[in-house]
């Protein structure tokens, strides 16, 4: 498949998850690849020029061949990068991250009410807990928070606890209506004004605490991102899965085996 690729990927491990946020961009769907075919995907991704492997999910970290892929990435000259909603992070993968050198974000959504509320699960003291063990680790890592309607005090909140912990970065997202956030969006979903209000107050957050946190405005809505699916898919993702774009699958995934399957089997012998 002749497909060019940027230098970094989103690449989904598995579609599983731990949790149940109304505002998941990639909810489960049953996808959960074998390590060895998502060892062989790392590898096309390295002959591919691919420099950053992302991994993500559905939970990545509940994947059990998670430590053995990042070492894997980093094998074929690949930086790692993680984003976890830090539930789990059994000894092995710290071990990983920390040797790997991995750069780390985990999801924090506001304080322990608001955060187990849209997570769907008593999940803020876990994920807290993480984060610190990370930071002690001497693993490179920060936060990002996803900012619902309703909730813009959440910015203050949780730009106070990085400060208070040592974080020295932190991404604000705002509410995208697709995956689950699309049957949410009446809940959760920002209007035009105050998308444009909280991206002011980020700007002035950013300003304010520059050279003590660095506040980035993260919206995956203005700017496509490209993403390896836990299925083999190559999409190129956008505000809404109806704008996504599907510019290929991996070679030996198995939706490229039933597409070569259902190719034989129509073409005249």
């Amino acid at each position: 498949m002749d497909l060019r690729l940027p230098s970094t990927v989103c690449f989904r491990v598995t579609r599983y998850c731990n949790a149940r946020c109304g505002f998941c961009l990639a909810p489960p769907d049953g996808a959960h690849p074998a390590a060895d075919l998502l060892k062989q995907r790392l590898d096309w991704l390295a002959a591919q020029g691919v420099h950053t492997i992302h991994f993500c999910g559905g939970e990545p970290t509940i994947h059990p061949a998670l430590p053995e892929l990042l070492g894997h990435a980093q094998a074929r000259h690949c930086a790692v990068r993680l984003t976890t909603n830090g539930i789990v992070l059994p000894d092995p993968l710290l071990s990983a991250l920390r040797t790997t050198q991995a750069q780390v974000k985990l999801s924090l959504h506001g304080d322990r009410a608001h955060h187990d509320t849209i997570v769907g699960r008593p999940a803020f003291d876990l994920a807290t807990r993480h984060l610190r063990e990370l930071l002690a680790a001497g693993v490179s890592a920060h936060v990002q928070t996803t900012v619902v309607a309703g909730a813009e005090w959440v910015l203050d909140w949780v730009a106070d606890y990085c400060l208070a912990q040592g974080v020295r970065r932190l991404s604000i997202l705002p509410f995208i209506p697709r995956g689950s956030g699309y049957r949410t969006q009446t809940e959760y979903g920002l209007t035009a004004a105050q998308r444009i209000h909280l991206r002011e107050r980020v700007r002035r957050k950013r300003h304010a605490l520059q050279g003590r946190l660095d506040v980035r405005w993260l919206d995956f809505a203005s700017q496509p991102l490209h993403v390896i699916e836990a299925d083999g898919r190559v999409v190129l993702e956008r505000a809404s899965e109806a704008m996504d774009t599907v510019l290929g699958v991996i070679p030996g995934s198995t939706l490229e085996r039933k597409r070569v399957a259902v190719r034989a089997v129509a073409t005249p012998g």
